[in-house]
């Protein structure tokens, strides 16, 4: 028994001095599960607005978002080339094709406009069509009982339009809130309220920002409400427009102009115009929506069963 454990002690010998040997091949050490969950994402390197995957636009966006403040947002959104060395607003442009073969060009609206409708914050990146997804009436029947919130326009965004969203972006939608006079004729500030959107088009004041559409002499004469107080509520100027120069009187750099092919078109607001402008009744079932001209003048009312362009925002 003494000669087997002393060879035994030896080959333990042996094989341990060949492991400290110079030159020997030392196992890997393996990765602790706590390391591997420290290594870090795959990074996004700046580029182009229309070179990004909508994917990598979502996660800039959530990074915006997740910033401290507003100040710290536009410095991560300037880091991705979506702000530039100025201070504004990135002017470049993205393509999306819809599934009916159309390509519409989308650029950025605002950063941290939005607030998320899950009350998780502000969304971080919201992007409009530069041009009209479409052209469509907003009631088909006409009417402006129920404003925006019940209006066939909402409805077709809600559905149709967006199944003609690849699936990256359609997933890639972050749903905000949207305040609207959702009653039609009213004169109280209690009817705009708070709907949940993916797919949106643009209230008066989140393009012109304040609004002095309510001239004195109606309200002197006729004893109408304050409908600038009401406009006033849905939302305030995102950045696009306020670049542009654009106010509730004037358009001087033409942005709000839609040259289609056939022309130029007025284009829908989602705000109703709340009052009864010629003894039209009380009821709703008729009345107006406002609207851009189709000169790109940024007041004007239109008739809700009359098609007129769509163009509209969202948020990743």
């Amino acid at each position: 028994m003494g000669k087997r454990l002393a060879a035994l002690l030896c080959s333990i010998a042996l094989a341990l001095c060949a492991c400290s040997a110079p030159g020997a091949q030392q196992p890997e050490p393996q990765p602790q599960p706590q390391e591997a969950a420290k290594q870090e994402p795959d990074k996004i390197e700046p580029k182009k607005l229309n070179d990004y995957t909508w994917d990598e636009l979502s996660r800039i966006s959530a990074e915006i978002s997740a910033a401290p403040d507003d100040e710290e947002g536009r410095s991560v959104a300037q880091h991705y080339g979506l702000v530039d060395e100025n201070g504004a607003l990135s002017q470049d442009t993205k393509q999306i094709v819809l599934n009916d073969t159309r390509a519409l060009d989308v650029r950025l609206a605002g950063i941290r406009h939005d607030d998320r409708a899950d009350d998780n914050g502000k969304a971080g990146l919201t992007f409009m069509t530069v041009g009209a997804w479409d052209k469509r009436p907003m009631n088909e029947g006409g009417g402006i009982e129920g404003g925006w919130e019940k209006s066939d326009l909402r409805s077709w965004l809600a559905t149709d339009a967006k199944a003609m969203l690849d699936d990256d972006l359609a997933k890639a939608l972050i749903p905000v809130n949207k305040l609207t006079n959702n009653v039609g004729l009213t004169s109280s500030e209690d009817s705009v309220t708070n709907t949940a959107d993916e797919l949106w088009v643009f209230s008066p004041c989140e393009v012109c920002g304040e609004i002095r559409w309510d001239v004195e002499e109606y309200k002197q004469k006729r004893g109408l409400q304050d409908v600038d107080g009401l406009l006033g509520l849905e939302g305030s100027q995102y950045e696009v427009f306020e670049q542009a120069g654009v106010s509730d009187s004037s358009d001087p750099n033409g942005f709000l102009s839609l040259e289609q092919s056939t022309g130029t078109m007025p284009w829908w607001y989602r705000s109703p115009y709340p009052f009864d402008w010629e003894g039209m009744g009380d009821t709703g079932s008729k009345g107006y929506f406002y609207q851009v001209r189709d000169s790109g003048y940024p007041e004007s009312i239109g008739s809700p069963e009359v098609p007129a362009g769509v163009v509209v925002g969202f948020c990743v």
